[in-house]
């Protein structure tokens, strides 16, 4: 098998060839929308995790008393 090498020049022209075909296929309402869920993820995971705070907190006492 032979080596092939690639200049400094050649691997910037594909990583930014790369980094220019995926910021145009991705559109500002896919970018909105995921920034939509990630905050709707967060704020859903925090108040389940209050949820079974309060939860087990209530389990614990009864069982001590």
């Amino acid at each position: 098998m032979t080596e092939q090498h690639v200049s400094s020049g050649g691997k910037a022209g594909f990583l930014g060839g790369s980094v220019v075909s995926v910021f145009m296929s991705i559109s500002f309402t896919d970018v909105v929308e995921t920034i939509f869920y990630a905050v709707l993820g967060t704020v859903v995971s925090f108040l389940v995790s209050l949820l079974l705070k309060q939860l087990f907190r209530k389990y614990l006492t009864r069982r001590k008393g």
